[in-house]
């Protein structure tokens, strides 16, 4: 969701960041340019526009024009910035990627890495904390029609998957998944079940997923725990 997306304006990625900018010469009468502050300020309230006209329209339904009217300013201003709708989602997941790298590193350094799971998921779903949570669902519908918007929120989904790799690994190494499974099956599992939570969570609100996740992980620990050895003289079935 990312870098390259970002970058698609026509400005240049340093002046951007409010690098290099030159200041007008003296008696011109133009004002300086905006920066790097300002720039963050807006860039950060035209995302927010954006979070809520997704959450409330869809993709479809939040135009460019009503996250302009959502944010307070002009086509003109906002594409400065964003040239596309794909590129605001870009923006989104990128603006948190430093959470999440944040969250998969206290999931493997928790004491259970699944329960650290469990508990991540509960967050996401009472506090969302991540627009991307909210958004998730939306986001991946449309991806599956629009190949522009599913390239660039491929390097976050191939990040996530990766540091979620790395959490069921340490896992494994500690004995709380079964060594003897496949790492991928497991990673692509634990990805599935936790996504479709979520979309559950928005789809069906009376199923009560937060209620039931203490339920979910009992049940995760009995699917991904080491098997117990077998006793040589146990008895054994027909």
């Amino acid at each position: 969701m990312m870098s390259q997306t970002l970058n698609a304006g026509p400005f240049d990625p340093a002046t951007e960041a409010g690098v290099g900018e030159a200041s007008p010469p003296a008696g011109d009468p133009r004002p300086p340019a905006p920066g790097a502050a300002h720039r963050a300020e807006q860039r950060r309230r035209i995302l927010n526009a954006a979070v809520a006209c997704f959450a409330r329209d869809g993709f479809h339904g939040a135009s460019m024009q009503k996250v302009c009217a959502e944010a307070g300013m002009s086509p003109g201003a906002l594409y400065r910035y964003f040239p596309s709708k794909e590129a605001l989602i870009a923006a989104i997941v990128e603006d948190e990627r430093a959470e999440r790298l944040g969250l998969f590193n206290e999931v493997k350094l928790a004491p259970s890495v699944l329960g650290a799971l469990t508990e991540c998921l509960r967050v996401l779903l009472e506090e969302q904390v991540f627009s991307t949570a909210k958004l998730g669902p939306e986001i991946m519908a449309e991806a599956i029609r629009n190949t522009k918007l599913r390239e660039g929120i491929a390097p976050c989904d191939a990040e996530s998957r990766a540091l979620l790799r790395e959490a069921i690994t340490v896992a494994m190494a500690r004995g709380e998944v079964d060594p003897a499974l496949d790492l991928e099956d497991v990673v692509t599992m634990v990805q599935a079940i936790g996504d479709g939570l979520v979309l559950h969570h928005q789809l069906h609100p009376q199923w009560n997923v937060l209620e039931r996740l203490p339920q979910f992980h009992a049940l995760a620990l009995r699917m991904l725990a080491p098997r117990a050895p077998v006793p040589p003289n146990a008895p054994t079935e027909e």
